[in-house]
């Protein structure tokens, strides 16, 4: 691996470390009041568990994968927030889904190679390479943080979550 490949992986690494990082802190401090509140739209943790689905299914490395891909928690819960879910995730289902998560990033980082940053993206709309898919995911999961970090100061709960880099 080339320099600037490494050098690469190891910042997206650990933007993505830190990601996971705020997003647990928010799951734990979520009050039991919010974490099913349904009056301002989707409940805390369906927001949660939408980001954290599709973190998981962009993490895929092959067609087969992303075609295969199934939820963790089964049908009774959709990562689509228009869908209200038959069920509801407690935190503890979700931190541990987020530890997995952890674990399946740090897979997929220590076994990238340089070329394959280089190659076409499996997820079309995402722009032309593996790279452009990654950096997409990584946008995708800090949009929800960020929405859920204001959802949670709206309700009073004062967070210091901010995480500038974390390893995996």
């Amino acid at each position: 691996m080339n320099d600037v490949s490494k050098t690469f992986l190891d910042a997206i690494s650990e933007q993505y470390g830190a990601a996971i990082a705020m997003l647990k802190k928010n799951l734990k401090s979520c009050p039991k009041e919010v974490w099913d509140d349904r009056t301002s739209g989707p409940p805390f943790w369906h927001v949660a568990y939408h980001v954290m689905w599709y973190f998981d299914w962009y993490l895929s490395d092959s067609k087969e994968a992303r075609e295969s891909f199934k939820s963790k928690f089964g049908d009774k819960v959709s990562q689509e927030l228009s869908k209200t879910p038959e069920i509801t995730l407690t935190a503890t289902q979700l931190i541990d889904y987020l530890s997995d998560l952890k674990e399946k990033t740090k897979n997929r980082f220590e076994n990238i190679a340089s070329d394959e940053l280089l190659q076409s993206s499996i997820f079309e709309w995402h722009g032309n390479s593996v790279t452009s898919s990654l950096i997409y995911n990584l946008r995708h999961l800090m949009l929800h943080i960020g929405a859920l970090n204001l959802r949670l100061h709206s309700k009073g709960v004062k967070l210091e979550n901010w995480v500038s880099s974390k390893r995996i």
